[in-house]
Formats: structure tokens, sequence, C-alpha cells
């Protein structure tokens, strides 16, 4: 069924757009920087041009959006818990000058472990960015599941998550906390403290479209909670639970951070584990 959207671009085209309007510094790391590596990864694979691609934790849509304007992408659906790409009509003016999102673009709210399979079989590709360390423990393999039979025999799935926990931002803390493995150092009582005492700006690029939605004192909450309901996983554990429900690995990246590991924690906890803070994994069906 077509969309306003699609008959407004039959009739004019794509909205123009002007990347040098940019001035959000979240934006411009999803627009730009996101997007590049995710075309890099699932681009090599695919014909972006052609495929249908289903992204797994949009959030906010900007690197859907980058990835249509930039990429060549003509179908993304974007899945999430929550509905933050509503802003993204509103952040693509602001940010690019755009009168409407392009046609290629569609997204969906869905309830925390919800089905995807029988509404979204056969998609060509997978991608989800930073997602992953969100997913409660109890519901990792019944997703995994599901996304590999959204995927069609031969399709791809790109995941990207970072930081991992245990590196020494693994907390998703930064923005309040520079204290690298502060979070596996101190109580979380003690973290809160330092959350809460905070003042001042926060660093522009950590700062998202939902920041305004909480106001200051709501947002630490938020982040905080955020962090309390981590999962923890490493990246040797998400290969496992990836390829334990039938995906194969096709490659895979792991960013390690060159820093000194203060002794107490390198008694607790494998050296890897501590400075392993991202991961790139690109999957087969």
């Amino acid at each position: 069924m077509r969309t306003l959207n699609h008959w407004q671009e039959w009739l004019f085209g794509v909205s123009p757009w002007d990347a040098g309007k940019i001035t959000d510094e979240w934006f411009r790391a999803h627009f730009e920087y996101a997007a590049d590596v995710v075309n890099h990864w699932v681009g090599g694979v695919l014909d972006l041009p052609t495929a249908r691609l289903l992204n797994f934790g949009c959030g906010d849509g900007i690197t859907d959006l980058a990835l249509v304007l930039r990429h060549g992408a003509t179908a993304i659906h974007g899945v999430d818990i929550r509905q933050e790409y509503a802003k993204l009509p509103r952040i693509a003016r602001e940010q690019l000058g755009m009168r409407r999102l392009p046609a290629a673009l569609s997204f969906e709210t869905i309830r925390s472990g919800a089905s995807l399979a029988q509404r979204h079989a056969g998609v060509d590709g997978i991608m989800s960015w930073s997602t992953f360390e969100h997913v409660q423990r109890e519901q990792l393999t019944p997703i995994l599941r599901d996304l590999y039979a959204c995927l069609r025999p031969g399709g791809y799935f790109f995941i990207q998550i970072e930081p991992l926990f245990y590196s020494p931002f693994g907390s998703h803390l930064r923005r309040y906390d520079d204290v690298p493995w502060h979070h596996l150092l101190a109580s979380e009582e003690e973290l809160w403290k330092i959350i809460e005492a905070h003042e001042g700006p926060i660093d522009a690029a950590e700062v998202d479209f939902g920041f305004a939605d909480f106001g200051v004192d709501g947002y630490k909450k938020f982040v905080f909670n955020e962090y309390r309901a981590l999962n923890r996983l490493t990246a040797d554990e998400l290969v496992e639970a990836t390829t334990d429900v039938g995906f194969h690995v096709v490659r895979q990246e792991r960013r390690h951070l060159d820093m000194e590991v203060p002794q107490s924690l390198r008694d607790r906890y494998p050296q890897d584990w501590l400075l392993n803070n991202e991961i790139f994994l690109l999957l087969s069906k």
C-alpha cells in the first residue's frame, strides 16, 4: 500500500536535504559515522538499493535516514520498544532542512520480546546498533530465534555493541562519570551519588533527542536505570548466543582499548573482557 510519502516522492522526488545544516553532534555521529559503519558491513554483502532491511532497536531512526539518503537504501523498517523515531520528521527538518521523510522508511513500536517473524519474514538483512546489551538475558535466545526466522536464507545480520559492559566505560554512564571501570569498582549507591551530584553540561555527542523529554534530573534517573538493566554480555557470549540459534559467523571485529587495568580488576576478570570495548559481528543464515 502506497503512503502519502510515496505519492509525494512520485510527484516531487525525495525531499531536498543539506548536511551543511547539521548542528547537533548526536545527529552528526549517527548520520555520518554509524551509517558509514553499517554501510561498510551490510553494504559489502547486500545491494542496499534492492535489499529489504530490518533495524532491530532503531532508536531515533537517524542512521536509517542516512542509509537512505547517503547510501541508497530503499526499504528499511525500524522497530523499537520506545517511540524515539516519532521525533525524526522534526529532527530531519531541523538538521537537514527536509520537508518530509523518505518513503523508504517505516517504523513500528513493539513490545519487549514480541515476535516479528510472522509480519517481517523474508527480509534480506537485519541490523542492530548498540541494542543487544539492553536485551534481558532470558529474552536473548527467543529474540535471536525470532530474528533468524525473519531473515531469508542467505541473508545477513549485522550487530554492533559499544561499549561492552566490562570495558572501561561499559556502564554507559560516561556522560556523568569519566572514571574508567568505576562501575566495577564502586557500589551502585556510590555511582548514583556521583550522577545525582553532577552539574554542568554533558558532552554534546552524548545528548540524544530524548533528553528534553526527561529534564536534567529525570534523564539522570533514566540513564542510571538503563545501566542497572544492562545484561553484562561479553563478546564471546554474544557470538555463542547467535550461533546457538543457527547463525553462521561471516566476519567479526573486536576493538580493544590500550589502557592500564587496575590490579584489583585483573584479579577478578579476564583482561580481554576489561579491554574489549566494541564488537562488530556479521552473521548469515
